[in-house]
């Protein structure tokens, strides 16, 4: 793809890879890219359709690890938040021997519930889609206050961050959010997922509804090489609402595979 745009930030040896959440662009890592890339080559990717690449027309799963694959370096540490995190599973599973290590931050190999599988219900998913679609800034906005409910301390860090991210500039192409609601919908990792050998760490909120924590459990069992880590009175925003614990968690991770 032409004209593929992404933010990078230090200068250090190893690569990081960052990925966004349905409906945000990059800037949602503003409170945590910055001490990132005193560590790391952090690279932020804005997926096409949203952010620095909003003029690119938005492309499905496999166009997006294509894209991936041929713009990112080699040998780096994806992380991924929300369905973020799927996309990272997706490239892990595709070029395994192109990753170093994998980071799933709320995130899950499939998200809708079902009968045996804790989820998202998918009238929730087509709500969240219609007041994005129909409010960007509103809908952000209470997503972000309902997510970093217990985050007082960085109050003004989130000030911060929403005047960035409620920048009439920043509203996403509609696609993009489309292309988001049928991934969530449709993607489905569950019977692929033990198939990761790489170091992966899968960080979750213990009161997140979105991913909940009852989950947990079974992506234990079917991804026994993973290592998953709950975050107490944490929500779907972790790195911002429990910023400290969160770097805390990363840099074990990051010491044992680098």
């Amino acid at each position: 793809m032409k004209n593929f745009y992404w933010k990078t930030l230090g200068h250090g040896n190893i690569n990081l890879i960052i990925l966004n959440g349905w409906g945000f662009d990059s800037n949602i890592w503003l409170l945590i890219s910055q001490k990132l890339s005193m560590y790391f080559k952090v690279h932020l990717i804005d997926f096409p359709g949203i952010g620095v690449n909003k003029k690119l027309r938005p492309v499905n799963i496999q166009s997006i690890i294509q894209i991936l694959n041929f713009y990112m370096p080699k040998n780096s540490i994806y992380l991924g938040w929300s369905l973020g995190g799927l996309i990272a599973i997706q490239f892990a599973l595709s070029y395994p021997k192109k990753i170093l290590g994998l980071i799933n931050i709320c995130s899950s190999p499939y998200f809708i519930k079902k009968n045996n599988w804790p989820g998202i219900e998918k009238k929730k998913i087509y709500h969240f889609y219609h007041d994005l679609k129909n409010n960007y800034f509103s809908t952000l906005n209470n997503f972000l206050s309902l997510h970093t409910l217990d985050s007082e301390k960085y109050l003004n860090d989130l000030t911060i961050l929403k005047k960035i991210l409620f920048q009439k500039k920043n509203i996403p192409n509609q696609e993009i959010l489309k292309n988001g609601l049928k991934m969530i919908l449709s993607v489905d990792l569950r019977h692929k997922i033990s198939q990761i050998k790489i170091p992966f760490l899968r960080i979750y909120g213990d009161l997140d509804n979105l991913v909940p924590k009852e989950v947990v459990k079974l992506i234990d069992i079917i991804c026994p090489n993973s290592e998953s880590i709950i975050i107490e009175k944490s929500r779907h925003i972790p790195f911002i609402s429990h910023k400290k614990n969160f770097f805390s968690i990363l840099f074990k991770y990051f010491n044992k595979i680098i």
